[in-house]
């Protein structure tokens, strides 16, 4: 840790429509922020909400200003600090009982509009790059779109936009996820700026596990194309980018151990398809040959499709970890942590 983090405040900065709310930070008790790598992000705020009100008016409930639907923003670190999460009030519940009253505030970043209405509609020989932006365009949200090219005939039945998205993207290990205002369906990238993280210094716990169960050193997919009446098949046994140490595939043949995969679904329209189908599924699963969570002092930088620098492990396992799911959690006991759950396709063997 730098020493800038090292004196860094610990406690959350909370915007409410834009405007700083020092009340709300002094109040808070507890925070949780839920980073998904694919999905929506949410947060839960737990704050004191009984006490000596700041406009005068005696002792009282202190927050009745706070309405379902405003926009909250909440960074670590002070001095305004890094941004860790914003979205809207879907849910606010009050407690009583156990103390001094509480408020909960639930909270989802915007991807929760897309999931508020059923739509049945066909986008006809379009891209899904082109059907994301589309979808992103109804919502009011920039896109920032690499999926696939390949032109095809998409049929939303009964879905949600997010239901819709998620479905036609997961074949394809493409995340979906908002990045402030925009929707980001895309390829991770390599992080130019991996974050160190040490097991014997900033880690407070860590479980790693290599595991060749549900790995195979192929993928086919097969399917038929209905417009030029022809069966299309495609198979898939490295990675895009090859890692520079032992992949489970790479494993599983110095062992001699069978492992090709027929993927059933989704059934490939077009040789296009087979071909994404075969890379994105054979990809999901090697990149979680290592994978493991980890407990660290909170890091306000970490979220969703960064990357880590894991030392303080044994060689094997020392290295870059991509980051696919990340909480930051807070509360007045224990202070603030990041949880991180991480994959890898590699390793030092």
């Amino acid at each position: 840790m730098t020493d800038e983090t090292a004196f860094a405040s610990t406690r959350p900065g909370i915007r409410l429509a834009g405007q700083e709310r020092a009340d709300m930070q002094d109040a808070l008790t507890a925070m949780v922020v839920t980073l998904p790598l694919n999905g929506m992000a949410h947060a839960e705020l737990h704050l004191g909400n009984f006490g000596t009100r700041p406009d005068g008016r005696g002792i009282g409930f202190l927050f009745d200003d706070i309405a379902l639907g405003a926009e909250i923003e909440l960074a670590m670190g002070g001095d305004g600090g890094v941004t860790v999460f914003k979205g809207e009030i879907t849910a606010l519940e009050e407690r009583y009982g156990d103390g001094a009253p509480k408020l909960v505030l639930l909270l989802q970043d915007k991807l929760h509009r897309l999931a508020r209405e059923r739509r049945s509609r066909v986008f006809d020989d379009q891209s899904l790059d082109e059907v994301v932006r589309a979808v992103a365009n109804d919502a009011g949200l920039r896109a920032d779109v690499d999926a696939s090219s390949v032109a095809a005939t998409y049929h939303q039945l009964n879905e949600s936009d997010l239901a819709f998205l998620l479905r036609l993207l997961w074949p394809l290990d493409v995340a979906l996820r908002l990045d402030g205002d925009t929707l980001r369906a895309r390829p991770e990238q390599p992080d130019p700026e991996p974050i160190r993280i040490d097991s014997q210094d900033n880690a407070l716990r860590a479980r790693l596990i290599a595991d060749l169960n549900h790995q195979a050193d192929s993928t086919r997919v097969l399917g038929f194309n209905a417009g030029n009446d022809q069966a299309v098949a495609a198979s898939a046994r490295a990675l895009p980018s090859a890692p520079a140490g032992t992949t489970a595939a790479r494993l599983l043949g110095r062992l001699g151990w069978p492992g090709a995969e027929v993927v059933p679904q989704p059934f490939a329209r077009s040789q296009g398809e087979a071909d994404a189908f075969a890379a994105g599924h054979f990809k999901r699963q090697a990149k979680r040959f290592i994978s493991g969570d980890i407990r660290i002092l909170g890091e306000p930088r970490l979220r969703s499709g960064r990357e880590i620098e894991l030392t303080g492990v044994s060689e094997r396992l020392r290295g870059t970890y991509q980051v696919v799911h990340c909480v930051h959690r807070f509360d007045n006991s224990s202070g603030y942590e990041t949880q991180l759950r991480v994959n890898r396709p590699d390793w030092n063997g």
